[in-house]
């Protein structure tokens, strides 16, 4: 399925990511930020999410997206989620939103058309940008190494060119380039955490990459808020049938 990526781009400034005098890299003080971060993933039930995806492409072109999630993980995980624009994955060029329901392995989606199920658009949820809280902390654990830390504001920090660090952002979040294959990418992350909870509050990514003078930038901006205090999520009877299987098209 041909991608429709141009939704992912444009360009976001990270306030405060490196170079800070009471930045410290790594050692003690990471392992017990991270540490602590990790400790939520089993306190964390639910919450809502405001999503914001940038992108400045190489002629200059800039973009932006918005989205609202609402998760609840109890006897199921379940999503909601509605975005401004299609991300990247969507191959329609005529369709200007999308929202999606997911229970469990289950996923029905409405490119503006009416709901139908991945069977039908060919979408699975691994398609789509992975920004639960779980997922995110998770992949924060894979480049832990990476990271440095500013104790004093809670937070983690990263700034550089690992590959290794691009990599898995590029996995999870789904990330496409529109007109260059990076030869080199650069990443600037800043995550914040609830200084009395050590949960977290605000994730940003920014990545640029290079190719043979022009670059692109794309950013994310994850917020999420009510945490534990979503109750459930109401999933309406005409999407309920259609991951039943009970519709026909």
């Amino acid at each position: 399925m041909k991608k429709q990526w141009w939704l992912l781009m444009f360009i976001l400034f990270l306030p405060g990511c490196g170079g800070e005098a009471d930045q410290e890299n790594g050692g003690e003080a990471g392992e017990e930020l991270m540490g602590e971060l990790l400790g939520t993933i089993s306190e964390v039930d639910s919450y809502e999410l405001a999503v914001e995806i940038k992108a400045e492409t190489a002629d200059g072109k800039q973009e932006a997206t918005s989205g609202k999630v609402k998760v609840a993980d109890f006897d199921m995980p379940e999503l909601h989620a509605v975005y401004e624009r299609m991300p990247e994955v969507v191959s329609r060029t005529n369709t200007s939103s999308l929202e999606y329901y997911q229970a469990g392995e289950r996923l029905v989606i409405n490119l503006g058309d009416g709901w139908t199920n991945r069977s039908t658009e060919d979408i699975t949820a691994d398609d789509l940008p992975s920004v639960s809280y779980m997922d995110i902390v998770q992949l924060l654990r894979e480049v832990e190494g990476e990271l440095g830390t500013d104790h004093a504001e809670d937070r983690l920090v990263y700034e550089g060119d690992s590959q290794k660090v691009f990599e898995a952002f590029k996995k999870t979040l789904s990330i496409s380039f529109r007109s260059i294959r990076p030869e080199k990418a650069s990443s600037r992350l800043e995550v914040r955490l609830d200084g009395n909870t050590s949960m977290m509050k605000d994730f940003y990514y920014t990545v640029t990459g290079s190719e043979k003078g022009q670059t692109e930038t794309i950013s994310y901006q994850l917020n999420y808020h009510r945490i534990n205090k979503v109750e459930g999520i109401d999933i309406p009877g005409e999407v309920l049938d259609e991951m039943s299987g009970t519709t026909t098209h």
